[in-house]
């Protein structure tokens, strides 16, 4: 019997629609990519750029990293692309959108690295895989990318509230944390930290200016991770759409990856689920750097643009300075001890915020005294006892096959030690 169904006409219709911008950040020099997207990760499909290509215009993405990535073995998908491709924009980049292929190293136990804009693949891609070694340590990763001529940043950075060095290290599983970022950071091997991802923006943005106040310089980035390969993330993953978390950075003159890169670098960026924030000091923007003395009054002032905000905050190294509702948000302060100052813009869930709440944080601007970063004490003792936690997680949990290879571990923790105590007020 023929399907009856199958004999009905089909009904195509054609909308269009052509929505307001609400706001041309470009026209302004700032531009939002997506650090960390994967074309193939497993899933039930295989990703075509093609794919990308359409999902990338379509969500009017600025900028596109696309990671090769192994996922639970030795192999790395997408590694044939990048070896193709490293160095080049891929062939859908315009003058207003530019996509690159990229690395994601990653070690489950101590955290994840997202790469962009390298010249060439790196010799390794990670790390304690199928009884590999938890080694080299990230640090070494860090450096040859950068080597390669890649920014580097923390991905996904925690996944649960963080207020306490143990909550860092938690039970010790291997659950992708960014572990060794105190570390890297420490040693000024990394250049950002994804405050904002899948998983809790709450818990990475406190470790993020725990970070911040003990004197490490790093940027606001955000994520999605989201995996293209997937015809339906699985809920485990919860990862959002390409470009539904977004880093705008202020780039000086045309867009281009390096244009970009080097904007990330100096710390010229914001991460958001969708709003648009604009922080000042005295006229200064995320990445500045100001000096003052003891005594002077600083003005602060962040504007917010998007419907879904309820709340905006200033914070510096001590906390909230001052908090309110979303339009405009003006603070003074009298400048003491060297400080940083950072925007938050926050809401409850909203259709453009899969899987998490609104969302926005930007990097900081940095108060120097008399030629002195930031060093909080109780940030800096934070940061330490991080170290301590870290080396016996190492000791206890990581697959070392040597002495030797521990003994790296060891060394890089020391270093750090070294500098975060060497920053401790007198």
């Amino acid at each position: 019997m023929a399907c009856l169904s199958c004999a009905r006409p089909s009904l195509q219709r054609l909308a269009e629609s052509a929505p307001a911008r609400i706001h041309d950040a470009a026209a302004k020099g700032w531009y939002g990519g997506d650090l960390h997207v994967h074309l193939n990760f497993a899933g039930d499909l295989v990703a075509t750029p093609a794919m990308a290509a359409a999902m990338q215009h379509g969500e009017d993405l600025h900028v596109l990293n696309l990671l090769a990535a192994n996922v639970s073995g030795g192999r790395v998908f997408d590694r044939e692309a990048l070896e193709h491709w490293a160095g080049e924009d891929l062939p859908w980049s315009d003058a207003t959108h530019v996509a690159r292929m990229g690395v994601e190293y990653r070690d489950d136990l101590l955290g994840h690295l997202h790469a962009f804009g390298m010249t060439a693949p790196p010799g390794r891609y990670h790390s304690g895989f199928a009884g590999a070694p938890d080694w080299p340590p990230t640090s070494v990763a860090c450096e040859e990318l950068r080597g390669l001529g890649a920014i580097v940043g923390y991905a996904h950075s925690f996944h649960s509230p963080v207020e306490t060095p143990g909550d860092v290290i938690g039970t010790g599983r291997r659950q992708c944390s960014a572990r060794m970022a105190v570390v890297d950071a420490a040693l000024g091997l990394v250049d950002s930290m994804e405050v904002l991802h899948f998983s809790s923006a709450a818990g990475s943005s406190a470790v993020y200016r725990r970070l911040l106040g003990a004197g490490n310089r790093l940027a606001a980035v955000a994520g999605t991770d989201s995996m293209l390969s997937f015809t339906r993330q699985r809920m485990e993953m919860v990862a959002s759409p390409l470009g539904w978390e977004r880093t705008y950075a202020k780039v000086e003159g045309p867009l281009t990856a390096a244009s970009y890169a080097e904007a990330v670098r100096r710390g010229r960026t914001f991460a958001t689920t969708g709003p648009f924030v604009e922080l000042t000091v005295d006229g200064h923007e995320p990445g500045d750097t100001i000096d003052r003395l003891p005594g002077d009054r600083v003005r602060v002032t962040v504007r917010v643009i998007g419907p879904e905000v309820e709340r905006l905050s200033i914070r510096t190294a001590d906390g909230v300075l001052a908090e309110g509702p979303p339009g405009e948000l003006t603070a003074e302060f009298v400048v003491g001890a060297p400080t940083y100052v950072v925007a938050l813009a926050e809401g409850g869930p909203h259709p453009r915020s899969l899987f998490t709440e609104v969302f926005a944080h930007t990097s900081p601007v940095y108060v120097d005294v008399r030629g002195r970063r930031v060093a909080r004490a109780e940030d800096l003792l934070w940061c330490l006892e991080w170290l301590d936690r870290l080396e016996e997680l190492i000791r206890d949990r990581a697959r070392l096959d040597t002495k030797e290879q521990l003994g790296d571990y060891l060394r890089l923790i020391d270093e750090a030690r070294r500098v975060h105590l060497a920053r401790l007020p007198a």
